[in-house]
């Protein structure tokens, strides 16, 4: 008897087991991925809901009624979260699961139940600004996000590169990494990039700011929203940049090289990251000939600065924190530029930004 009741025992706990691994492996590192997303949408609440003096009410009915406003508030959830959802719908790391005894419709309702959950700042503005009609909204958007997260795009066969100079063999592998390690960074600093500039441009809009003003005040939030968007992508150019330190040593690939190489690959996503941003911006509060002067400027500035960060303690254990830092302490700078020397501050920035590499360049 008892080893009958052992046994039904037992049986009565695998499933509960099998979950448990099964959420370890989806929701646990999909969690991850939402944090980044839950940061950057932090700091924009802070901005909108605090200098701005909004309610969760006001935006939410400005994006019911507003199509610009709310075409780019969709885009940007629907970009911010995909990368999140993508784990919970492909559950790729879990697939071994399921030559294994367990109950698949339990972990069908878990995924669900974090799909809903993981959207935390989504659901909360939704529901406190309309309610009801909030969570339809909600249901129709998360609808849309896992058909995207379902979507597999077609596989590109691999061609044999033709490079036939030093940096641009060192910028291409660059640009790779990116395009190949940093999918999901990428989307997701896209969809933070138009989280910064509807930031900036509802603070501008909400305040009835012009010209110089508006630019200045809109790229210093824009400065600051784009640090979560940046740093993924950073730390995978870092892991590019450390990687080829031997074939550059074994083919005598001058150290100047490798930092032009690394320079322009921070480059290339701090100057998209600024142009999306820019144009979200003024998507919602209007045209500014400032504003992308001054962004696109600003974003040159602080992708210098992030290359000093990287090349001082590219050989510390602890490079990645060092790095992360480092985004935040240049993003500090910049603002502190804007805000004392209102435009001029863009040049401000890209002189310190200059002057900080030079005092780790051969």
């Amino acid at each position: 008897m008892t080893d009958a009741t052992s046994a039904s025992s037992g049986q009565a706990e695998r499933p509960v087991r099998w979950i448990e691994v099964w959420a370890r492996a989806v929701v646990v590192p999909a969690w991850r991925r939402a944090t980044a997303a839950w940061f950057g949408c932090g700091i924009v609440a802070a901005v909108v809901f605090g200098s701005a003096g909004m309610r969760a009410s006001d935006l939410t009915g400005l994006a019911l009624y507003d199509p610009g406003v709310g075409i780019v508030l969709a885009a940007t959830w629907l970009l911010v979260f995909a990368p999140t959802a993508r784990a919970i719908v492909r559950a790729a790391p879990a697939a071994y699961l399921a030559s294994l005894p367990g109950d698949p419709r339990t972990a069908r309702f878990v995924a669900v139940l974090a799909l809903v959950g993981l959207q935390l700042p989504w659901v909360a503005l939704w529901i406190l600004g309309e309610g009801l009609i909030g969570g339809a909204v909600v249901v129709a958007t998360t609808a849309v996000v896992v058909a995207l997260a379902s979507w597999r795009p077609p596989s590109v066969r691999a061609r044999f590169p033709a490079w036939r100079r030093d940096g641009e063999a060192l910028r291409s592998i660059h640009v790779r990494a990116l395009r190949r390690r940093a999918g999901d960074a990428l989307v997701r600093g896209a969809g933070l990039a138009v989280l910064a500039g509807a930031a900036g441009g509802l603070v501008v809009r909400n305040n009835q700011l012009t010209g110089e003003t508006a630019g200045v005040l809109a790229t210093s939030i824009i400065a600051v929203v784009l640090v979560p968007a940046q740093v993924g992508a950073a730390l995978v150019t870092l892991g590019a940049h450390r990687e080829t330190a031997w074939p550059a040593a074994a083919f005598g690939i001058a150290r100047r090289t490798r930092i032009v190489a690394l320079v322009y690959a921070i480059a290339v996503v701090h100057l998209a990251a600024a142009a999306i941003a820019v144009l979200a911006a003024m998507i919602v509060s209007g045209p500014n000939g400032w504003l992308p002067v001054l962004a696109l400027g600003v974003a040159l500035g602080t992708s210098l600065g992030e290359a000093r960060a990287m090349l001082v303690y590219e050989d510390s254990p602890t490079v990645a924190a060092r790095v992360v830092v480092g985004a935040i302490v240049v993003a500090a700078i910049a603002v502190v530029c804007l805000a004392v020397l209102g435009a001029a501050g863009a040049i401000a920035m890209i002189a310190i930004g200059a002057f900080a590499l030079l005092t780790v360049a051969p």
